[in-house]
């Protein structure tokens, strides 16, 4: 007899899914602790504090399929039991009892028709499986139909969910339906709240619930109801309106968003997002994703017609009041034929304020600038090549110069890998017409023409690598040429052309030392390096700047065949770089403690072409450069630090350091702290042109979640400037958290915009366990609060 009689399993799964797919599950009481699953993760202990232990046991505590499997018995046990065994009919009589695997029926007696594939309770009973208590007044079941009806239905749903329904009835593994239904996650006996419906149909294929006359009391108050509600009951998307969320904050007054999702197609969404500020107006926020074979993207905007806090602002400047306000956000991925693939990035705002009075996630992630590209690539075995359309929107007009637009940019990568004899080739090349809004530029000495630049550079390289060494010699070719257009009487060529060739020689050694501490394996290893880099002067004073920078002080920039990054500028260079690193590891946990670096360059002549610097600069005839160090140490315990430090050897003082350290402590489960301290010194320019040492950041940042007791939980940030001596944003909330509901608020006060002006907000959230959530999503905001915060320990 293969058949797992109460079909139960069936309404466990209906119960579950119109459950869960309202909320999050979390809390409850009764029945007794499986040990054997005792959870481990902060949360669910916590939910077993509030609400003691789960009703039911864990769904999982069991394999499923194995109560079908031919070596699962399913035992008969009664009184007496009556049995025809050529009609293969069953009664039991007096404490009947049918048990297989995980399933266990128990009522006072019950008819089995098992050639029907049918089974009758007609008195009371009790079941229980994995993930389920249920208890009713009568049952009727049709296995081979997959139908069932229980009458006076009462039923526990692992961890705490738990109700009740005047019928029960499944007319298969696809509908089930539920007549004057009750239900909570609350303790049995000390529910603060009910969801009651007269009527609950579960559609499982369609994945819909249909709920009739649905009411929610709270502390024996209806507070809400609804004469019919359709809702998810798994993870597809339904049309409807999403959980509202609401707060409030210095500038914008309150404010309400209340989110509609549109389930176009399958393939097709829209979520509508429309706020209303009490003092700016009504934001229209939309959000549309779609899904073809060949592409897919989600285009985003915001549009609020005329914002009175905006106006009040400009007229107060004396500016034009013009308080429209707008933002578009669309990303567009997709592939073509031959292998090609595009992009599509679109970022834009209607003014220059936006990203300051509306913090989200809608565009960019700089105040400064936001940029919009279009890129198709292709990659053919050793070959590749972009092309690449860039455009730049400048939000710091008066402070900023317009970037240049790349207006198009095409460039190519021949990587053929080795060749005979163990050489390596490479081939980069581009070709890039670089833009500005009003064309080309000439103010007093500085200029910014606009134009054409083409570059190619081929390298090759006969890299040897052993164990304990490798020698890599290198020959490269910089040719460049510009097709310019100046500012109308600015001097200068309008065609230029370079051409550098470039040879280098690295050389590295590896050594090791094994020892130990106490009974542990350790491995220190020690790497000396020299790099000898020879580049020939080329006069590039009158050349352009287009995307070209210098390179960043680290000991790993000492290894590049040209200081600046890009290729307006090729350095010329007879050099030879030394630098040597070491690195403890931890041999049992494959782990690095401590890595720490130390380089110099030694210049065999003086350095004549610049960017920024003066030419007469005295640092471009020294000898050797800075001493540029750096390491990173990573101790058990938590504790991180990074540093890195530069020494100038002829002012016998240091010309820039910076320091980040930072430290994670567990404490207990749930309880998580956060501790950094970030500065860095750069050497400037005072009133009498004499460097000095200046402190350019010195920040402070602390964050915290502290379970106080089972139900209060408290949460903070903070994030102090020492350079500033003032706070730039402090963080704080608490949350209260019965068995069945919780509310959490939070409080942070900020620095917004470049003007650095204090901003006040709060942010409240309710929430029925196991039913639903109403105002911010508090959990999003704190993520980026503390780091490696989990919404389980709040």
């Amino acid at each position: 007899m293969n058949r797992s009689l109460p079909l139960t399993a069936v309404l466990a799964t209906g119960l579950a899914a119109s459950v869960v797919a309202a909320a999050d599950t979390d809390d409850g009481d009764a029945a007794r602790l499986d040990t054997d699953h005792v959870p481990r993760d902060p949360g669910a202990l916590r939910q077993i504090q509030l609400c003691g232990p789960p009703l039911a046991p864990p769904p999982d505590a069991v394999d499923r399929t194995l109560r079908d499997h031919p070596d699962t018995p399913l035992i008969l046990d009664a009184e007496a039991i009556d049995a025809d065994g050529l009609r293969a009919l069953y009664r039991l009589r007096g404490n009947a009892e049918l048990r297989r695997l995980d399933q266990h029926l128990r009522a006072e007696a019950f008819d089995l028709d098992e050639a029907a594939g049918q089974a009758h309770v007609p008195g009371a009973f009790a079941y229980s499986e994995s993930g389920l208590h249920l208890w009713g007044t009568a049952g009727r079941f049709d296995l081979d139909a997959d139908r069932m009806e229980v009458d006076g239905a009462e039923f526990r749903i692992h961890p705490h969910m738990h109700g009740a329904a005047r019928q029960l009835m499944s007319t298969g593994p696809e509908q089930t339906r539920l007549t004057d239904l009750r239900y909570s996650t609350c303790p049995p006996g000390d529910e603060l709240w009910w969801l009651h419906a007269g009527s609950l149909d579960l559609d499982h294929d369609a994945g819909l619930g249909e709920a009739r006359h649905a009411r929610v009391e709270l502390g024996g108050i209806p507070w809400f109801y609804t004469p019919y509600l359709q809702f998810p009951i798994d993870d597809r998307p339904r049309t409807g309106v999403l959980p509202p969320s609401f707060g409030q904050s210095d500038t914008d007054g309150g404010y309400f968003t209340l989110p509609i999702y549109v389930r176009l197609a399958p393939n097709y969404d829209l979520t509508l997002q429309p706020t209303y500020y009490s003092r700016r107006g009504v934001l229209l926020g939309s959000e549309f994703r779609y899904l073809r074979p060949g592409f897919d993207g989600e285009l985003s905007a915001e549009y609020l017609p005329d914002d009175d806090v905006y106006a009040e602002q400009l007229r107060e400047d004396g500016e034009e009041v013009d308080a429209e306000r707008w933002a578009v956000d669309w990303s567009h991925r997709g592939d073509l034929p031959y292998g090609i693939g595009y992009e599509l990035d679109v970022e834009r705002v209607g003014d220059v304020d936006y990203l300051r009075d509306f913090s989200s996630d809608l565009v960019g992630s700089s105040d400064a600038e936001l940029e919009s590209r279009a890129l198709a690539e292709q990659s053919r075995g050793s070959h590749q090549w972009e092309a690449e359309l860039q455009h730049w929107q400048n939000l710091r007009p008066e402070d900023r110069d317009d970037p240049y637009r790349r207006w198009p940019a095409v460039t190519y990568e021949h990587t053929p890998g080795l060749l005979p004899g163990g050489l390596e080739y490479r081939l980069d090349g581009e070709a890039v017409r670089f833009e500005l809004p009003e064309g080309p530029e000439a103010d007093n000495d500085q200029q910014r023409p606009v134009g054409r630049r083409y570059h190619i550079n081929p390298q090759l390289s006969w890299p040897l690598q052993r164990q304990a060494f490798f020698i890599e010699p290198g020959l490269s070719l910089h040719h460049t040429r510009y097709d310019l257009e100046r500012a109308e009487g600015a001097a200068g060529d309008e065609q230029l052309s370079r051409t550098v060739p470039i040879a280098s020689l690295d050389a590295g050694i590896f050594l090791e030392r094994p020892f130990q501490v106490g009974n542990r394996p350790f491995l220190q290893t020690l790497e000396p390096r020299l790099f000898y880099l020879y580049a020939p002067y080329r006069d590039q004073q009158d050349y352009p700047d287009f995307d070209t920078s210098e390179r960043g002080n680290t000991v790993a920039q000492l290894f590049q065949e040209n200081r600046f990054a890009g290729v307006d500028r090729i350095a010329d260079a007879d050099q030879v770089t030394a630098a040597v690193t070491t690195r403890f590891l931890d041999i049992v946990e494959g782990s690095e403690l401590l890595r720490a670096s130390v380089g110099q360059v030694y210049y065999r002549g003086d350095r004549r072409v610049t960017l920024d610097t003066d030419p007469d600069d005295p640092a471009l005839t020294r000898s050797s450069s800075d001493i540029f160090a750096d390491a990173e140490l990573r101790l058990p315990g938590g504790l991180s630090v990074r540093g890195e430090y530069r020494y100038d050897p002829e002012r016998e003082e240091a010309a820039a350091t910076s320091l980040a350290a930072d430290w994670q402590y567990q404490p207990a489960p749930g309880a998580l702290v956060n501790l950094g301290y970030r500065v860095r010194q750069e050497t400037e320019e005072d009133e009498d042109d004499e460097l000095v040492l200046e402190t350019t950041q010195d920040l402070i940042e602390a964050s915290a979640v502290v379970p106080i007791d089972a139900r209060w939980r408290g949460v903070g940030g903070w994030q102090y400037s020492r350079l500033e001596r003032t706070n730039l944003e402090v963080v704080g909330g608490v949350e209260y958290r019965q068995c069945c509901w919780a509310v959490r608020g939070v409080a942070r006060r900020y620095r917004r915009g470049s003007a650095q002006e204090a901003e006040n907000t709060f942010m409240l959230e309710f929430e029925l366990t196991g039913l639903g959530r109403l105002g911010q999503d508090t959990a999003s905001f704190l993520e980026d609060v503390v780091p490696d915060y989990d919404e389980t320990v709040f």
